[in-house]
């Protein structure tokens, strides 16, 4: 008896967490599309429906998003809208909060980094995150691409000009 109870709990221990974790899940969504609905609001100057003089452009539906972060990935239904120009023209509007093409957190991409900097490559990354990104799928592509952006900070860093810093001592090994 005491082997099965305990086998249970194991089991009820794992389901709880995994529900704790979706309803997290499902409350950083709507935190998030009711932020991304304050942004659209504040741009165009009106709410949903609102009819004012002020309005600076008009909704047009909302596209459907995935965004990567530490408690899984999150489906989300960004709105889109059209703001008038001074021009006459029309432009997209675009979220601070969720910019175009960011799929996934400022956290999930640094774990990213941080891995691929401890010496692997894309495949083990990927094995290695599993957990952390639990069930997301993350590309060769997309690792790729955050160790390009790396490989470009580390290059402007390497040939910085440090005739404005202030450095006491340079330390020198392997000379």
């Amino acid at each position: 008896m005491a082997k099965s109870s305990t086998a249970m709990e194991v089991g009820q221990e794992g389901s709880l967490r995994e529900g704790l974790e979706a309803a997290i899940r499902e409350r950083v969504r709507e935190i998030i599309e009711m932020v991304l609905q304050e942004e659209v609001e504040a741009a165009l100057g009106a709410r949903r429906s609102q009819r004012v003089a002020e309005r600076a452009g008009y909704r047009h539906g909302s596209k459907p998003r995935n965004l990567t972060l530490r408690t899984g990935t999150v489906r989300l239904e960004v709105p889109r809208a059209r703001l008038a120009e001074a021009d006459g023209s029309e432009r997209e509007w675009q979220s601070q909060l969720v910019p175009r093409y960011r799929r996934s957190s400022r956290e999930v991409q640094q774990s990213v980094l941080g891995v691929y900097l401890s010496g692997s490559n894309t495949r083990r990354i990927r094995g290695a995150l599993e957990p952390l990104l639990t069930g997301a799928a993350l590309s060769k592509s997309a690792v790729s691409r955050l160790v390009l952006r790396l490989e470009e900070s580390y290059r402007s860093w390497q040939g910085r000009d440090l005739a404005e810093e202030k450095v006491v001592y340079l330390y020198l090994d392997a000379i």
